[in-house]
């Protein structure tokens, strides 16, 4: 997979639920944006920053620290809340990057969005950037926000023979939901949708 195949492939419709589907755990349902809306939900954007790694074409994840909160010890993007001074979410995305692993925007080119995901534990709209860049950057990590990064071969995550069910423990007690299984890790809920609808993309 070369830079010119992503760029063609984000110029077609996004798969969007449809995309979403296979990796949503049980408690979730494809909601309306009018629902959503009705929730008042926190905003947050996320960088989804493709690289050239050993495997060709790599997706980086990091590793959230251990902490009194929703999403403790999870594997995510990097990024995070709405602040005003923002405007966008894809700035958020950008400025969240930079804060939590060193990513900068003028080292990255833009590919495009994935389409917006709702996280109803935490009450979050999320909104997806893809972002590309010949070989990974320097990283340099907010260590109050990311215990480590790691990253999956985008061929790994297309084919799915990383994805079988996991359980996890959820808000809403243990629960079986499907997931990618990587170097000991389990990434499951918004993070492998996002993923999932990445994979639809080169179905």
């Amino acid at each position: 997979m070369t830079l010119s195949d992503l760029k063609t492939v984000f110029k077609q419709p996004l798969p969007g639920i449809k995309g979403h589907q296979l990796l949503m755990p049980s408690y979730r349902n494809s909601l309306k944006l009018e629902t959503v809306a009705s929730k008042n939900p926190k905003r947050a954007g996320v960088l989804v920053h493709l690289f050239e790694g050993v495997d060709g074409i790599e997706v980086l994840l990091m590793k959230r620290p251990e902490y009194d909160g929703t999403h403790s010890g999870q594997i995510s993007f990097p990024g995070g809340k709405f602040e005003e001074g923002d405007h966008t979410l894809e700035n958020t995305a950008y400025r969240e990057a930079f804060e939590e692993v060193g990513l900068r925007k003028e080292e990255l080119l833009s590919i495009g969005a994935l389409s917006w995901i709702y996280i109803p534990p935490s009450n979050f709209y999320v909104e997806p950037y893809v972002t590309y860049s010949p070989a990974l950057p320097e990283l340099v990590l907010e260590e109050k926000e990311v215990s480590y990064t790691l990253s999956i071969p985008l061929t790994r995550i297309c084919d799915r023979s990383i994805l079988r069910d996991a359980e996890v423990m959820t808000k809403y007690g243990t629960l079986s939901v499907p997931a990618f299984h990587w170097q000991g890790e389990v990434i499951w809920g918004a993070t492998a949708m996002i993923l999932g609808e990445l994979s639809a993309l080169f179905s």
